[in-house]
């Protein structure tokens, strides 16, 4: 019982940090702004924050994911 409990202690994180990155719905309609403006930031909420200093010059699809369309 505790190596079980061990174990999903240890998985949590793991899940959590997972959700930072976004659905895969949402990582493609970013995916090209994250590469041109955000390349080199490997945190997922330093990555939001670049999107977001950008978000004049955000393709259609990212900026509706960012604003929550």
């Amino acid at each position: 019982m505790r190596t079980v409990l061990v174990l999903i202690l240890l998985a949590a994180p793991c899940a959590v940090l997972a959700q930072h990155a976004g659905t895969p719905h949402q990582q493609a309609a970013c995916r090209p702004d994250v590469l041109r403006f955000c390349h080199g930031i490997e945190d997922d909420y330093a990555v939001a924050d670049c999107l977001r200093g950008h978000m004049g010059r955000l393709r259609r699809s990212c900026r509706n994911i960012l604003e929550g369309r």
